[in-house]
């Protein structure tokens, strides 16, 4: 592995953190803690200003109006974006969005890149992505999936419930995991646009973190018709596809996580560095010192077993068992930074005067969310104990 970073990316790097610091996080005072979400009139005006710095879509290739990034690169910026809870969605690269474009690059024929991508890419709509499904239906384990199409003559006729799907609420096109004619091995991708009749947004679903754009959504899908134009890749293939989404995804959502914790660290030095207790700085205190030294190398160690699965990915290796590694470690770590923030800064970090109690409610989704830890773990000690995988 060659761990140096190509010097045009640590330009960018650099770049872009000066202008999350002096553009983005001053924004964050806009932040409805109510709502859960930003004022999409502060958005759209951020926005404006990524497109003219020329930072847009930072994960697509050049060809599609991105900067040509290879995954490494690009969990190195998504990095620097997660200092902001609100600077994925600025920058057009926030869940789903940027899972689905990523999707949508590798699966969807031209008619539906010109209906879908081209338009998301241009941050003219949003998506979302409809697979997991409340109890008895899909979660950590896919083969539970109740979602079902019916084939019927040039179109497939789709029943089912979604939930938790992020950024429902305002979406335009839906990508839907669902069983064909109750068959679990012809899981397929359908493309659903949010005004086909059959369909229903039920509600916003009210949870302790953030909302961002659309909120995580529970829907209802009642012979719904879908034609054969609107299937994302071929019959059957739904899971496979979902792997090339999520395996990815789930890095740059570590990467976003290693920003916000390393944020969080940060904050938690800032204060200790001015609050005087017992006639001296608290980060003059050897205990405090310690909760530093714990929190700044456990983010560095899951920072470097991220960038390793990048780099597998990148060289066409499996990564299966170093993503859910990365994963699990990266949202513990992120948990541990912020609860330990909070703890440093005291009454200050535990009040809304610091961002860290709203890091601290979007933080412990992390453990949940893209498989709960304990499915990763399961599936890291299972390959090990079958030499699945090995040192």
């Amino acid at each position: 592995m060659d761990f140096e970073i190509p010097q045009e990316v640590e330009t960018l790097r650099k770049n872009i953190q000066d202008f999350i610091t002096n553009e983005i996080v001053p924004l964050e005072k806009h932040y409805d803690y109510e709502k859960g979400r930003m004022p999409e009139d502060i958005n759209q005006q951020a926005r404006a200003k990524v497109k003219a710095a020329g930072f847009w879509t930072p994960h697509l290739p050049k060809s599609e109006g991105g900067l040509g990034l290879d995954l490494i690169g690009t969990c190195i910026i998504f990095s620097e974006l997660g200092r902001s809870p609100i600077a994925p969605y600025i920058f057009n690269c926030d869940a789903p969005d940027e899972g689905n474009m990523h999707l949508l690059s590798l699966a969807a024929t031209e008619k539906q890149k010109e209906l879908i991508l081209h338009p998301l890419i241009k941050g003219n709509l949003r998506t979302g992505f409809a697979m997991t499904e409340p109890a008895p239906g899909a979660g950590s384990d896919p083969t539970t999936l109740q979602t079902n199409a019916e084939k019927q003559g040039d179109k497939y006729i789709l029943n089912g419930r979604k939930w938790y799907c992020t950024g429902a609420n305002g979406a335009k096109y839906l990508i839907v995991m669902a069983k064909v004619n109750g068959s679990f091995r012809k899981t397929t991708m359908f493309l659903v646009p949010t005004d086909a009749k059959g369909y229903t947004m039920v509600r916003e679903i009210e949870l302790m973190g953030s909302h961002g754009p659309g909120g995580h959504c529970e829907l209802n899908f009642e012979n719904v018709e879908v034609p054969e134009d609107m299937i994302l890749g071929r019959i059957g293939e739904g899971f496979r596809l979902s792997q090339e989404r999520l395996g990815p995804a789930r890095l740059t959502h570590c990467m976003r996580w290693t920003g916000m914790a390393r944020r969080a660290l940060s904050i938690a030095r800032s204060y200790a560095k001015e609050r005087q207790v017992f006639s001296s700085r608290i980060a003059d205190h050897q205990g405090i010192q310690w909760m530093f030294a714990e929190r700044a190398t456990e983010i560095e160690m899951a920072f470097l077993l991220t960038l390793k699965a990048a780099w597998l990915l990148k060289t066409g290796k499996d990564a299966r068992q170093e993503t859910s590694m990365a994963k699990w470690k990266v949202s513990e770590s992120l948990c541990n930074t912020i609860d330990m923030a909070i703890q440093i800064c005291g009454g200050k970090g535990y009040s809304r005067d610091l961002p860290l109690e709203l890091f601290y409610r979007d933080a412990r989704a992390a453990r949940i969310a893209d498989g709960p830890s304990e499915v990763h773990k399961m599936v890291i000690g299972r390959n090990y104990v079958s030499e699945k995988w090995d040192f």
